[in-house]
């Protein structure tokens, strides 16, 4: 009974820590998909790798060294016989002989002129390293607009759920008027039958909505790789949706300079930094191919070695050796010219690349703009249609009450108002969603 106990008390703590709901902020959710992003991740693990290509650019300017040493043993063996040299007929005699070799060398190379191909690898890594980070943060950016926009989804969920419970609580207190007007004989009977439609089909709204935004906080807790056994919860008070409308066309107005939008997003978006930085690596690819075709290389050595029959003679033989080497490229079958070439065809294409990366950027900011402009004019189309909508179900209620209106009246007064209170809260959260992607697009989003 005591384990069977124990048991109990363990699976109870263990359902109750996963049963409570953690609270995210946004920041929060970002930071933790830039911690498990497996594309951050392996971004950042390539430029990683590119710090020790640098560091391999920089040996290939310092001498090499390196050391050898060895070991061997000849066995010769001369069958006794004659031999005839210029006419003279000698008698060789058998042998046997083994001797041994023991050897120890140190040899050294360093390129001492290539045409400064060296020194352009050693720019060409950094330079790779460089586009490298600039991609990093692209896609920092790309994922900061995937949790935002999966953030203001749950947001705007959570404001749904919020108006649908309100409209059920409304038909609710209207079910309990209902039956005090049948109870006194003002209404009949099917009034209630009605209305008690009314209360289970904002019942079921209120499910559907829940059920949606369970869905949506799952899909943030997966972009942003958060544990999927924990429960989730946002913070309501991210984002003010009580802002009023003219603050929102104060801002639209003040962004309607797309030319000067756009040279914001020149200087700022990082996929047009990264295509300006693959030009500036292959104009040094191109002074690479060009040094190779072109240039002579000159490299220099040195040797020293120790050679002996035994160990304690190795002494015995010593060689110093130095030299130059200039070698320079005749004929390799166009190869190097087809490197050059190469190197100035893709130029030109990432010159191409580039100038439309910029229209691209243009038609962005131009489609950010005017996606603004028309959620404002909707969000001032909405505003007007709610007030209408609330003056109508005030005075439905009011002529179902003194006996000169339908229940229709009602209920079809409270569903329109509800759709338009839906409506607004979804166009405002989804403003702020465009003033992000707008912002997004001037590559200013940052987190």
């Amino acid at each position: 009974m005591k384990i069977l106990k124990f048991l109990f008390i363990l699976v109870f703590i263990v359902s109750s820590a996963n049963s409570q709901v953690i609270e995210i902020t946004l920041k929060d959710a970002i930071r933790h998909a830039y911690n498990n992003s497996p594309v951050i991740i392996k971004t950042e693990n390539s430029i990683e790798a590119q710090e020790s290509n640098i560091r391999a650019s920089y040996g290939d300017l310092f001498p090499d060294l390196n050391f050898s040493t060895g070991w061997t043993r000849t066995n010769q063996v001369i069958k006794a016989g004659t031999q005839n040299i210029n006419g003279i007929v000698l008698t060789v005699p058998e042998s046997d002989k083994t001797t041994d070799n023991f050897n120890l060398s140190l040899r050294s190379n360093v390129t001492l002129f290539d045409g400064f191909v060296n020194y352009d690898r050693v720019d060409l890594a950094k330079k790779n390293k460089t586009q490298l980070a600039i991609q990093l943060r692209k896609l920092k950016q790309d994922v900061a607009l995937a949790i935002l926009a999966d953030y203001l989804t749950v947001l705007k969920n959570e404001q749904i759920v919020t108006i649908n419970e309100a409209t059920l609580s409304d038909s609710r207190v209207q079910l309990d008027a209902v039956k005090v007007f049948v109870e006194v004989g003002r209404r009949t009977v099917s009034d209630i039958y009605r209305q008690d439609v009314v209360v289970a089909q904002n019942e079921l709204a209120v499910e559907q909505a829940n059920n949606n935004l369970n869905k949506s906080i799952s899909d943030l807790a997966f972009d942003s790789n958060l544990p999927m056994d924990k429960n989730y919860s946002v913070n309501k008070e991210e984002f003010n949706i009580r802002v009023p409308y003219e603050t929102l066309e104060a801002y639209v107005s003040q962004n309607s300079n797309t030319d000067a939008i756009v040279n914001v997003a020149l200087t700022n978006r990082y996929d047009y930094k990264a295509s300006v930085q693959n030009l500036d690596i292959l104009e040094t690819s191109i002074e690479i191919a060009r040094g190779s075709l072109i240039f002579p290389t000159l490299s220099g050595f040195g040797s020293y070695s120790l050679s002996g029959d035994k160990i304690d003679n190795i002494h015995s033989q010593r060689v110093f050796t130095v030299g130059l080497t200039l070698t320079y490229p005749i004929f390799l079958g166009f190869s190097l010219d087809n490197q050059r070439q190469q190197t100035l065809i893709n130029y030109k294409s990432a010159e191409e690349d580039l100038k439309q990366v910029k229209n691209q950027i243009t038609l962005d900011i131009q489609k950010a703009l005017l996606d603004l402009k028309s959620l404002l004019k909707q969000i001032e189309i909405t505003d007007r249609s709610l007030k209408n909508a609330e003056q109508n179900k005030l005075l439905a209620e009011e002529s179902y009450r003194v006996g000169i209106g339908t229940l229709l009246d009602v209920n079809t007064a409270a569903v329109n108002l509800n759709n338009i209170l839906i409506n607004k809260s979804n166009l405002i959260y989804d403003f702020i969603l465009a003033q992000k992607t707008f912002e997004y697009y001037q590559g200013l989003l940052n987190y």
